[in-house]
């Protein structure tokens, strides 16, 4: 079971998880083995990784403050039925987290999925049916996001890539982000997690 610790952030308590894929009963044999491979390189097209566990990936047009979701569109032509959705107006290192961050659902929520035909825990309607992008449906959808966005950690910045590369760079943020083609927000996510800051 992945290690897990609270952290106060903002006055609310937030799950945060050093996650492994390996020790993560959600995840099957053959997806482990895939993002086994994906974890062993840092040239790895997470594009082509989410094709591989049976998603398609298509840029959209999506509003300033969405980064993307799931959707369930069978005639897409997706071996699962499902297709990621990120927003074309997002930096490359953006839309490859939010990639990563959709897998993650993907593989570890997939049970959640039954029955939805979207996935996008930010998005809540009002009672008089408008959106409000800041809020999530239900408090399961918090611990959702937290593992989705941990998974993505993990995924494009593995432990065994990233700890050598932290020392070798001497914990240079922006060194460390253009080596992974991530954001400097997201190594500092990874860094917190892995208790290196």
């Amino acid at each position: 079971m992945p290690e897990v610790q609270l952290v106060r952030c903002d006055d609310r308590v937030q799950l945060m998880r050093g996650f492994s894929f390996k020790g993560d009963p959600r995840i099957a044999d053959w997806q482990r083995t895939k993002l086994r491979v994906f974890c062993s390189a840092l040239d790895g097209n997470v594009v082509h990784l989410a094709n591989d566990l049976g998603l398609k990936v298509f840029e959209e047009d999506l509003l300033p403050y969405e980064r993307g979701f799931l959707e369930k569109a069978p005639s897409l032509g997706s071996q699962s039925g499902w297709v990621v959705r990120i927003n074309r107006r997002d930096r490359p290192e953006t839309q490859k987290f939010t990639i990563a961050h959709e897998v993650g659902h993907f593989v570890l929520h997939g049970a959640r999925l039954e029955g939805l035909d979207a996935l996008d825990g930010r998005v809540n309607r009002s009672t008089e049916g408008s959106l409000d992008p800041f809020s999530y449906l239900e408090d399961r959808d918090r611990v959702m996001e937290s593992e989705a966005n941990s998974f993505a950690a993990a995924l494009l910045m593995p432990k065994n890539l990233f700890e050598p590369a932290f020392n070798r760079l001497s914990g240079d943020v922006d060194a460390i982000a253009r080596l992974f083609a991530v954001s400097d927000s997201a190594v500092g996510r990874r860094l917190r997690e892995l208790g290196l800051r």
